[in-house]
């Protein structure tokens, strides 16, 4: 099954459930702890800041605002006269997420060496070239994939200082 496939399957499950229902349950979703900290940071010293989830947009806008992050790109549920219609469609799937980085790297007008790519699947760090960093890495080929290995968010100011 390819994700894609999975995505359609997963949102069929979600038909007819009103949105604003699925909006107050993901509201409760929280933040990773540190959040609001490195972003403030990052905004400070200048840097872009693009939050690429092969998840739901809503929760993707949702971390986007909270965080005053320059771009959220996820996958939409579609809905019509305020209910799910069962559909999706994919922004973001796990195989194309990094041809998405090398577009945004065009967008901001970088190379991918002055990209660092965080998260906790080896699927969020395949470019090479970006400094990769796994935080709470969910198996192994993410951490060999990594650069770095943290288990804090706010340590990957560390790591930027560092490098």
């Amino acid at each position: 099954m390819t994700y894609t496939e999975w995505a359609e399957a997963d949102a069929r499950c979600w038909s007819g459930i009103s949105l604003t229902q699925l909006e107050d349950a993901l509201d409760k979703i929280p933040l990773r702890r540190g959040a609001k900290k490195v972003f403030r940071t990052l905004k400070d010293r200048r840097m872009n800041t693009v939050i690429l989830s092969a998840g739901l947009s809503i929760l993707a806008n949702k971390a986007r605002e909270e965080l005053n992050a320059d771009l959220a790109i996820a996958n939409d549920l579609i809905s019509r006269d305020g209910r799910l219609t069962g559909e999706i469609k994919v922004n973001v799937s796990l195989t194309e997420k990094m041809s998405l980085v090398k577009r945004m790297a065009t967008i901001f007008n970088l190379q991918c060496k002055q990209i660092a790519l965080v998260g906790d699947r080896s699927n969020d760090l395949t470019i090479p070239e970006c400094l990769r960093i796994a935080i709470d890495p969910k198996d192994l080929n993410t951490i060999r994939n990594a650069d770095f290995v943290i288990d804090d968010l706010t340590e990957i100011l560390d790591v930027l200082d560092s490098t």
